[in-house]
């Protein structure tokens, strides 16, 4: 298959670099989507022989994966692609799992992070809660909804096209995935943390909350 890695970034100079040096090693076929970024974003991408692609001002994470996807379809002829986050939070080297899942005919593979004591107690709170939420809505339970690596086939992206713009994408994608009955294969991966307590919690949580009765009846 024709894979391409899919990486938003916005302000992440302090982590692109080390990054997407891991990850080249592991594969040239990578797209990196800066969404407006205001510090060094886009010259760290352009040194490291990727494709580059940028926004003119900050649209959001769920808008540049959509960027990032439709390049890779439409323009690279990919068969899939894999997203990935941009601040050296994943492990390249977890690639494999996706691949090869992609490889034996999964239409979408999701990452899971070990929920033990290395996560934030209130991410991994607010990680529990939207899961067993969606689940109790659409029978469908997805262990790491908030996870930014993800995997899934061009048909795939096709069913799921999402309208989130911002950090709530993830969400969108799961219940679009739970509504859809699309199946899906989950793996495990690492994650470096790197001492931040920034990403989705409880009050993210709540936040969804006031966002699924959209979602539910689109």
């Amino acid at each position: 298959m024709k894979i391409y890695v899919v990486v938003p970034a916005y302000n992440e100079a302090k982590y692109l670099g080390k990054f997407l040096d891991k990850l080249r090693n592991v594969t040239s076929n990578v797209i990196v989507v800066d969404d407006g970024s205001t510090d060094k974003t886009y010259e760290i991408t352009k040194g490291r022989k990727v494709i580059c692609l940028s926004h003119m001002t900050n649209l959001g994470k769920g808008s540049a994966l959509k960027t990032g996807c439709d390049y890779a379809f439409s323009k690279m002829g990919a068969d899939a692609v894999i997203i990935m986050d941009g601040d050296d939070q994943h492990d390249p080297h977890d690639l494999i799992h996706f691949t090869k899942e992609l490889g034996r005919g999964a239409e979408i593979v999701l990452g899971v992070r070990t929920m033990d004591a290395k996560m934030p107690l209130m991410r991994l709170l607010g990680n529990k809660s939207i899961s067993i939420l969606i689940n109790l809505l659409f029978g469908s339970y997805i262990a790491d909804i908030p996870s930014g690596f993800k995997g899934m086939t061009k048909h795939a992206y096709e069913t799921l096209r999402w309208q989130s713009s911002g950090y709530d994408v993830e969400t969108e994608i799961a219940v679009r995935i739970a509504k859809s009955k699309l199946p899906f294969v989950e793996v495990p991966i690492s994650t470096v943390y790197h001492g931040k307590e920034n990403g989705f919690n409880l009050l993210d949580a709540g936040e969804i909350l006031l966002k699924l009765p959209y979602w539910l009846w689109r």
